[in-house]
């Protein structure tokens, strides 16, 4: 496979990690170059530690949490739990597309459980267009050519039905590691959700595996439109 250049594109902190970590893993492991970007500072999820705290916190677990694969990470810094699709917004996201230059997106699916996931799901398929449009100008200069976007999956694989599969099964450990990193949410899912986050996950990458034939696997939807449709494969 070409070395090419992905991106991540999450709502919080944990998100990518979650949902294609492994993913994500296995093309830093083919040599892509890897890039997970944050929407939002994650500064609402948790009990005790108050959110101008809290957004540090959650940056330096995304920090840590891309290292072990070697990723490069862009924080959008959006409050949690108040994306807006607007104007404003969409700018924020097409020069981090720009800055990045990716050939392919990995980003929420359209229809999610979290407006969060379904407002950036919105932006990145909007802003990933724009990114390549002159006379829309931001701090990056744009680019010529329109990235491949893949939905990635969501939480407890509810209403979501993959057409893609990646093996990971190389990759489970680094995907708990990267997982493990981020702390404070293991522990506000665990008493807000009564949710063991690490358990789900492993759960989640064995049924995805089972559905493929194998042990662990992740599962992606590719976004279908024109200028997006090609005849090669371009998931790991």
């Amino acid at each position: 496979m070409e070395k090419l250049t992905v991106m991540g594109i999450g709502a919080h902190p944990d998100d990518l990690e979650l949902f294609c970590g492994g993913t994500l893993a296995k093309y830093a492991d083919l040599g892509w170059r890897v890039f997970m970007c944050h929407a939002t500072n994650g500064d609402k999820g948790h009990f005790n530690i108050p959110p101008d705290q809290l957004g540090e916190v959650r940056r330096k677990e995304a920090v840590n949490a891309a290292r072990a694969i070697g990723a490069e990470v862009i924080f959008l810094n959006l409050p949690d739990g108040e994306i807006e699709v607007d104007i404003k917004t969409r700018a924020l996201f097409i020069d981090a597309i720009r800055q990045c230059r990716p050939h392919v997106i990995i980003t929420h699916p359209t229809e999610d459980y979290h407006g969060d996931h379904e407002a950036v799901s919105r932006l990145a398929i909007a802003a990933s267009f724009f990114a390549g449009v002159t006379h829309i100008k931001t701090t990056h200069e744009p680019f010529e050519h329109i990235p491949h976007i893949y939905f990635m999956d969501t939480y407890a694989g509810v209403n979501f039905n993959p057409e893609e599969y990646v093996d990971i099964g190389n990759y489970i450990n680094k995907k708990t590691e990267m997982l493990k990193a981020h702390e404070s949410q293991l522990q506000w899912l665990k008493e807000h959700d009564q949710i063991d986050v690490l358990t789900l996950m492993d759960v989640s990458a064995r049924y995805r595996g089972f559905q493929c034939m194998t042990v662990y696997a992740e599962g992606f939807k590719a976004y279908r439109s024109s200028l997006r449709i090609g005849t090669t494969r371009l998931l790991p």
